[in-house]
């Protein structure tokens, strides 16, 4: 900044009443800069009111809306030439040494032997000018100046008045609760997680029940400032350190950047890849060979979002932690409300599970059971079998209903079907859960998570116990995202809170409920994310269905090829143009002969020669066409996805409710 514009600045400043002191960075970043009253200084600290008021542009799905406007993107600057531009220009360019030295060389050797003057300048003039027309070099430069033109210095603009954060507060007439509020942001003290928790709660009250009805409100804040309202954790910001950016306002989380290639569509190059709840209420498969980098790449940054959205009130989320150990407290410490563990022993501290969490009556019971414990394909190869198993649990769990005005516990459950049941799969199956560890989950633990309870906020991590008892963690499983299917779809469910379930290592848990309620999430404000190694892990009948009921696919770097052919056919194909170049000659003799390279039989190749050598004249004609048309390919090909999604990198689309869908986005997650 110059002295002048110091000057400036300053006038500007003290006209429009401003002041030494620290005010939003002209840079445009989240932070404050020290206004001396005249002019700039490089001390800097971090600034919640830029970050409230900083810019942001929602215009398209997955796209990082924070630090963008209108006209962002490419800054003005135009994007990449067509690759026949970039081909016709080089050619072009290969040819001006060989034009110079075959052609007009020689002509101006022959001019100066009949006594004409040569100008070398004219002559190198003629030949830059006939391949720059060739090659349309004045495009090519005209494009290069505005793609990488350097960009004029601007002057730091001087700081406008800072925006009021708590304006319904004072308007209402709270002023003592609004400068307490005040406070905490100077001193750094209010998180970005309170300020939109408390601004959730003044603004939702103000438009239900008008200004008039903030006097509570007002008392808590003045009370605990930005400790009102807080989630049962009393956690003001994530326990341990966030794997990626986040941003509350808009509720994204940033995953990665897009990839500088062609093949991704122009909203989405070099723009910060994002996802959200809107977009995971389509739901989401996820697709890489173990390695890729699922887990950290998606798994974490979505847990780590509901997270976030669960602390200011607007989400619960439950993770199936196949493994015991991806999600455990050594990787997320701290962060999970019910810990729910069959591998660690009971303690006061430990946290059961509710067998019959969430169903309205024994009949819902015992479907959920049933589908939980009986094989997935039990409908498919036999029906009758099926059926007759989930008839007998009802009537044993309806029979003890109404014996006891309760539901049986596990241990009762199973002595009753070993004694009274006539289906050797239901009494084979439910053995299988007969095992110490599970029946102190169910029936031993003092504290007992019922799935009903995600209609409020909350964060739920349900281990499996896959090492010991395979069977019996995937029976677990399935009734566990059976009970919360079941809990999103019903009548009386809170769609205010948006409720996300992830499950790792998914394919071997889904059945025929979940796929329906793939289907029913998005209309009840939930969303499921499976992540999976391969699409084989699911059960043959249930593949497709699954793949079609999920809005947003992701597929990582080293897919089997039948996984391939899947998304390169759900992505489809489109019109392209294919030009093909034919070249040839043809030779014609003074006597009028005329032979090409590809003649054949008697009068070929040996005849031409002949007659060239008895006449002594002979001349030759190439020949070049060019053809163009429309051609139907692979947006991405099974072959592309394979071999052409580096690692640390994956192919996403996005979908959200109203219907609105991206193409397929390369994205490098290491960025």
């Amino acid at each position: 900044m110059t002295v002048d514009q110091d000057a400036a600045d300053g006038s500007a400043a003290r006209r429009q009443g401003m002041r030494e002191g620290w005010y939003p960075c002209p840079s445009g970043q989240p932070q404050l800069r020290y206004w001396t009253g005249s002019a700039w200084t490089d001390q800097v600290r971090p600034d919640l009111v830029s970050w409230v008021h900083g810019d942001r542009l929602l215009d398209v799905p997955g796209v990082f809306a924070f630090g963008r406007t209108e006209g962002d993107g490419d800054g003005g600057r135009p994007g990449p030439l067509p690759p026949h531009v970039w081909r016709r220009a080089r050619l072009a360019l290969i040819l001006l040494v060989p034009i110079y030295v075959g052609l007009l060389l020689p002509l101006g050797y022959g001019l100066s032997y009949i006594g004409l003057p040569a100008v070398p300048q004219l002559t190198v003039l003629i030949v830059v000018v006939a391949c720059g027309v060739y090659g349309r070099w004045h495009i090519v430069l005209r494009w290069l100046y505005l793609r990488y033109r350097p960009e004029p210095p601007k002057p730091a603009p001087v700081p406008k008045p800072r925006p009021d954060l708590w304006a319904d507060l004072r308007a209402a007439g709270y002023m003592d609760a609004a400068q307490r509020l005040d406070e905490e942001v100077a001193t750094g003290e209010l998180t970005d997680v309170d300020y939109v928790r408390v601004a959730r709660v003044v603004q939702r009250t103000v438009r239900q029940n008008g200004p008039q009805q903030l006097a509570p409100i007002a008392t808590a804040i003045q009370e605990k400032g930005g400790g009102a309202f807080l989630h049962p954790s009393g956690q003001r910001d994530l326990p341990m350190p966030r794997l990626v950016q986040h941003d509350l306002v808009t509720g994204q989380a940033r995953l990665g950047i897009a990839a500088e290639t062609d093949r991704n569509p122009a909203t989405h190059q070099r723009e910060w890849f994002a996802l959200d709840t809107e977009v995971l209420r389509t739901s989401m498969l996820v697709v890489g060979p173990p390695g890729a980098g699922k887990t950290r790449s998606f798994a974490r940054p979505i847990i780590e979002l509901l997270g976030l959205q669960t602390l200011v009130g607007l989400a619960s989320v439950v993770v199936i932690d196949p493994t015991g150990s991806a999600f455990d407290a050594r990787q997320l410490p701290d962060f999970f409300d019910v810990d729910i563990d069959p591998n660690v022993p009971a303690g006061p501290n430990s946290w059961g599970f509710d067998l019959f969490g969430g169903a309205s009556g024994p009949e819902e019971a015992a479907d959920r059971l049933a589908g939980a414990v009986l094989p997935p394909d039990s409908a498919v190869r036999d029906p009758a079998v099926d059926s007759a198993a989930r008839n007998t649990l009802y009537s044993i769990i309806s029979g003890f209903t109404e014996r006891n005005g309760r539901y049986p516990r596990l241990r009762e459950l199973i002595d009753d079907v070993l004694a009274h049941s006539p289906v050797p799969l239901l009494n084979e199956r439910l053995r299988l859960l007969d095992r110490p560890q599970l029946i102190d989950l169910f029936d031993g633990r003092t504290r007992k998570f019922s799935m009903r309870d995600i209609d409020r906020p909350l964060r739920v991590r349900i281990a499996l116990p896959e090492g010991s008892s395979p069977q019996a963690a995937r029976i677990l499983a399935r009734l566990a995202i059976a009970q919360f299917v079941q809990v999103v779809a019903a009548p009386e469910a809170n769609r205010e809170v948006f409720k996300g379930l992830v499950v790792d290592e998914a394919g071997r848990f889904v059945d025929e409920y979940v796929v329906q309620g793939l289907q029913r999430a998005r209309a009840a404000n939930a969303g499921i994310v499976l992540l999976t190694q391969s699409l084989a892990q699911f059960p043959e009948h249930l593949r497709s269905a699954v793949f079609t009921a999920t809005g947003c696919k992701a597929v990582f770097a080293g897919v089997e090829p039948a996984d391939a052919r899947y998304f390169a056919d759900y992505w489809g194909t489109a019109w392209s143009a294919e030009t093909t170049v034919t070249t040839g000659s043809s030779t014609t003799t003074s006597t009028g002969h005329v032979s090409s390279p590809g003649s054949s039989g008697r009068f070929g190749r040996g005849e031409k020669s002949v007659v060239q050598s008895l006449t002594g004249s002979s001349s030759t004609q190439y020949q070049r066409s060019v053809a163009t048309r429309a051609v139907e390919r692979y947006v991405w090909s099974p072959s592309d996805i394979i071999n052409e999604v580096p690692v640390g990198h994956a192919l996403i689309s996005l979908a959200t409710p109203d219907g609105i869908r991206t193409p397929p986005v390369l994205v490098n997650l290491r960025a």
